[in-house]
């Protein structure tokens, strides 16, 4: 389940741009290889170091499930923090292999890291959605946050993400670029009333929730914004009493969040279709989902990959 995604993230990413400028990645300060050097016909995994938020040995999309799914089990483990700087800094000085960031972070791009296709599936489906009111929601709104999820995919976040934690920008500036460039406006629409759109207080869901914000203003709506909340157990309750009427929000995580119990998978329809219910039980309504996948991933450097020869997950499970 997605439930690192918290006041942790957005706190470690922000903090990325201070940690980009260090040494080379896959390698030791000292020019050592990787960790994982050993051989011997055993598991590639039981000679590598995997680095973390530190639940990860307990929770069931991390340790538990990569022995479960893939029958993966490391050498060591190294908790780090939560898809941030620590553990950036880790996988480019050599001291873990693998790491876990999320699918959208501006580092892997940065450093050149690959990412490692989960060929089984172990990670639920966390695509961008939108979250609205029933009681405000409307075919204007419906219609303009639906067109914004439409042009949003993981690529295109992935880059959003870092203009705002590497190069600085303000998260409304690279929300109005990207619906001009995009072309999504509001002119024209009759929108009228006052609407609330909040944010839990990390650069991607703040651009989001900028673009939902600013696209409405232009429909004639008067928006008032919370875009510095800092969780979803804020953010959720606020939706449900009417503080806060529109926000952003991710399908698997939003809906073990609902019900612990719930089916949650890799297929983003699947997570759609049981959370639904759920939301309306509360007064709220699901819209489309964008392709825009943040869910948890496995990384590691380029040297690493190519020394190895990994291109998914289920490699790490080869013998060497």
């Amino acid at each position: 389940m997605r439930s690192f995604r918290r006041n942790a993230h957005g706190a470690a990413l922000l903090a990325l741009a201070l940690v980009l400028g260090a040494c080379g990645s896959g390698v030791g300060d000292d020019g050592s290889e990787p960790t994982g050097s050993g051989g011997g016909g055993e598991p590639l995994a039981s000679q590598l170091t995997l680095g973390g938020p530190p639940e990860c040995p307990e929770r069931p999309f991390c340790e538990p499930g990569l022995k479960e799914t893939y029958g993966i089990e490391f050498q060591e483990f190294q908790p780090l923090d939560v898809g941030g700087p620590q553990t950036v800094n880790a996988l480019k000085a050599g001291r873990v292999d693998v790491g876990l960031l999320f699918s959208t972070s501006s580092a892997i791009a940065a450093n050149d890291f690959v990412v490692l296709e989960d060929d089984k599936n172990l990670q639920q489906a966390e695509n961008i959605t939108p979250i609205v009111r029933t009681e405000v929601l409307d075919d204007t709104i419906e219609g303009l946050l639906n067109e914004v999820s439409a042009a949003l995919d993981t690529d295109t976040m992935t880059q959003l993400n870092g203009r705002v934690e590497i190069d600085q920008e303000d998260p409304a500036d690279v929300a109005s670029s990207f619906l001009e460039d995009q072309g999504i406006s509001g002119d024209g629409a009759s929108g009228t009333g006052e609407l609330t759109v909040g944010a839990v207080a990390f650069a991607e869901n703040q651009i989001v929730a900028e673009m939902y914000a600013q696209v409405l203003e232009q429909a004639g709506y008067t928006v008032n914004r919370q875009t510095d909340l800092r969780s979803r157990e804020i953010l959720y309750p606020a939706l449900k009493s009417g503080e806060v009427d529109i926000a952003p929000e991710y399908l698997g995580t939003l809906l073990i969040f609902l019900d612990e119990s719930a089916a949650a998978s890799g297929d983003p329809a699947n997570n759609a279709e049981l959370l639904s219910p759920l939301l309306e039980k509360d007064g709220l309504s699901l819209l489309e989902f964008s392709e825009a996948n943040d869910t948890n991933a496995f990384v590691v450097t380029q040297e690493t990959a190519e020394k190895f020869d990994l291109e998914q997950l289920s490699d790490l499970a080869a013998e060497q």
